[in-house]
């Protein structure tokens, strides 16, 4: 790419004209836009963006159930419904892998499980979308650096997500075929 910062100037300038048809009234009523949060009130007030969950379907719960039951956790029956056995494996899950133990699916769960790559995905557009609405709410307000922190934090978020989806969506090593069945000549052994 040979102007780095352009998508960035590009995504400041979409935002501020986002806010600028905000209402005189909504901004000097400290009145956020949605999908942010107020972080300093003042005359105008300050927001940054809150970040999209990524939404956790019975597909996924049912994908992650059998991932823990495979792996040797005790999640009880395949359903697709969250329920005390499952929340006892993905603790467990969680605390051996080292992450933060809530015993519910967030993204690095997920993530990690490999599982719900393409729902992560589909959540990582609107952070960027948050961000360029707190960042043209702070520059209309004359925030210039909450807005850059408010864009900086939408992008933020959107990569990580991109991050954790194709983690997700990655194929393992455990997952290749090793042998290839269309001859009789074994594959090229698994690379360490």
């Amino acid at each position: 790419m040979k102007h780095p910062n352009t998508f960035l100037m590009l995504a400041l300038a979409l935002a501020a004209s986002m806010a600028a048809q905000q209402t005189p009234a909504a901004m000097s009523s400290g009145q956020a836009p949605s999908g942010t949060a107020v972080t300093n009130r003042q005359l105008n007030t300050e927001v940054q963006p809150i970040v999209k969950q990524v939404g956790v379907t019975p597909a996924i719960i049912r994908a992650a159930q059998t991932k823990l039951n495979l792996s040797g956790y005790t999640a009880g029956n395949a359903t697709g419904h969250m329920n005390p056995s499952t929340r006892r494996a993905i603790s467990a899950f969680q605390a051996k892998e080292g992450l933060n133990v809530t015993g519910s699916l967030d993204e690095n769960t997920m993530s990690h499980l490999n599982v719900g790559g393409t729902d992560t995905f589909g959540a990582a557009p609107s952070d960027i979308g948050r961000g360029g609405k707190a960042a043209g709410h702070d520059i209309a307000g004359g925030h210039p650096v909450a807005a850059t922190e408010a864009m900086g934090k939408g992008i933020g978020h959107f990569g990580k997500k991109v991050g954790e989806g194709t983690k997700s969506l990655a194929v393992t090593g455990k997952d290749k075929v090793t042998a290839d069945h269309d001859s009789d000549k074994p594959a090229d052994p698994p690379r360490q």
